[in-house]
C-alpha cells in the first residue's frame, strides 16, 4: 500500500510539527497528532478501500477526498482506525447535493455539521449517547467530529474568515458527533423511521445551529413537557432559521422527557405535529422593516414559506420536517438545534464491506 501525499520534513518533535501545521492553516487551533506515514497507513487500514480511492469532491475548492486524505486528517484529530468507516460515510453524506455543504459552511450563521450515529456501530466504537454526549469526555465523539472539521478545512478549503463566513461560530464547529440513545428511547430509533433495519449502522448529518437547552422538570405530564419545549423553541427557531423557509430542525429529547411523553400515549408523530403547530412566533417578532411599516399578509408570505393565516411562523414548513430523536442521560433536559434553511439532512448506511477491518 503506497501513499501519495506530499512528504514534508519538519523536525523531530511534536511541538515543531504543530507549529508548522498551525502556521500553515492546517489545524483547528488545538494541538494535533503529526500525520506521519506510519500513522496514516495504519489509519487507512481501518477500511477495505485503497488509499487513493476517491470518496467525493468537497467544496469550496472541490478537492478530492481520498481515503488517504481522510486518514491524514483522522490522524491529526486523534482518531483510531475503527473510526474510518464513519469518516468515509460522513464525507459521502456531506457531498450529497441536498445537504448543500457549501451553503452550510460558508453561511454567516455559523452552522456546524452534526453527525448522529444509529445502530450497532455506536457500541463497536464506544460512542457516547448518554450523559454529556455533546460535551467532552469520550474519544469517539470528540475525535470523529474534530476530524470532520479538519477534513472540511484541509480538503475542502473551508477557511475561517475567508470561505467560512461565520459571524461568531460556536463550539459545535470544532466537533459534533454523537449517537441516539436507542436503548433509553420509548420509540423506534431514527434510522428505523427512515426505512433502515434496526441492525443497520447508519450515519445522519444535520446542518446544526447553536444548541438551545430546554428544561421541563416542573411538570409531571407529557403535554406539559411538550408545552415547555415548544415555548423554548418558539423564539429561536424562526429567528435563526430565516423565518423557517424549508428548515429541518432537530429536537433531541432527553430519555426521561421522552418516556414521560410516551407514557401519556403521545406518539413521536404527534410530538412533531405539536411542535409544528405550537412552536410559533409572530412574524414581526423576527422581521422588522426599516420603514417601520406593518406588512400585509401577502408581503409577509414573500419572506416566509411557513406563514400561518394569523401572521405567525413555525419552526418548519411541515411537521415531518422536524426530526425528533432521543439522546442524553437522566434529567429533564432536552436540546433544540435550529437548522440551515437550505440544507436537507442526509442518512446513509455505513457499508459493512468497508467496516470489514474493524476488530
Amino acid at each position: 500500500m503506497a501513499l501519495k501525499a506530499q512528504r514534508i520534513q519538519i523536525g523531530d518533535s511534536i511541538e515543531e510539527a504543530n507549529e508548522y501545521l498551525y502556521a500553515n492553516g492546517m489545524t483547528d487551533g488545538l494541538p494535533v497528532f503529526p500525520p506521519t506515514e506510519d500513522r496514516v497507513m495504519r489509519m487507512c487500514e481501518g477500511v477495505s478501500l485503497d488509499p487513493d480511492f476517491e470518496i467525493a469532491l468537497l467544496p469550496p475548492e472541490w478537492s478530492p477526498a481520498t481515503v488517504e486524505a481522510i486518514a491524514i486528517n483522522a490522524v491529526m484529530a486523534g482518531c483510531r482506525p475503527e473510526h474510518m468507516p464513519v469518516l468515509v460515510t460522513a464525507v459521502e453524506a456531506m457531498a450529497c447535493p441536498e445537504f448543500v455543504l457549501l451553503g452550510v459552511l460558508a453561511s454567516t450563521g455559523g452552522y456546524g455539521v452534526s453527525v448522529m450515529l444509529n445502530g450497532p456501530i455506536r457500541k463497536e466504537i464506544d460512542l457516547n449517547c448518554s450523559n454529556n454526549l455533546f460535551g467532552p469526555g469520550t474519544m469517539s465523539n470528540a475525535t470523529i467530529g474534530r476530524a470532520i472539521r479538519l477534513i472540511q478545512l484541509n480538503i475542502g478549503g473551508v477557511v475561517p474568515g475567508v470561505t467560512d463566513k461565520s459571524c461568531h461560530g460556536w463550539p459545535g464547529k470544532y466537533t459534533l458527533c454523537w449517537g441516539e440513545n436507542e436503548e433509553a428511547s420509548p420509540w423506534v430509533p431514527y434510522h428505523v423511521e427512515k426505512g433502515f433495519d434496526p441492525s443497520d449502522s447508519t450515519l445522519t448529518i444535520f446542518a446544526a445551529g447553536s444548541l438551545c437547552r430546554i428544561g421541563a422538570g416542573w411538570t409531571t405530564k407529557g403535554l406539559g413537557a411538550l408545552q415547555s419545549l415548544a415555548y423554548g423553541m418558539r423564539p429561536v427557531g424562526p429567528m435563526l432559521q430565516g423565518l423557517g423557509n424549508g428548515a429541518r430542525p432537530l429536537v433531541v429529547l432527553g430519555p426521561e422527557t421522552a418516556k414521560q411523553i410516551h407514557k401519556d400515549g403521545i406518539s413521536k408523530a404527534e410530538v412533531r405535529e405539536y411542535f409544528f403547530v405550537n412552536a410559533r412566533c409572530r412574524f414581526e417578532e423576527n422581521y422588522h422593516p426599516d420603514s417601520g411599516e406593518t406588512l400585509s399578509f401577502d408581503q409577509m408570505l414573500k419572506c416566509s414559506t411557513n406563514l400561518w393565516p394569523d401572521g405567525t411562523v413555525s419552526i418548519a414548513d411541515k411537521a415531518d420536517d422536524i426530526a425528533v430523536v432521543v439522546a442524553g442521560g437522566p434529567g429533564r433536559q432536552s436540546v433544540f438545534f435550529p437548522a440551515n434553511a437550505r440544507s436537507t439532512p442526509v442518512t446513509l448506511k455505513i457499508d459493512p464491506a468497508i467496516r470489514a477491518k474493524i476488530s
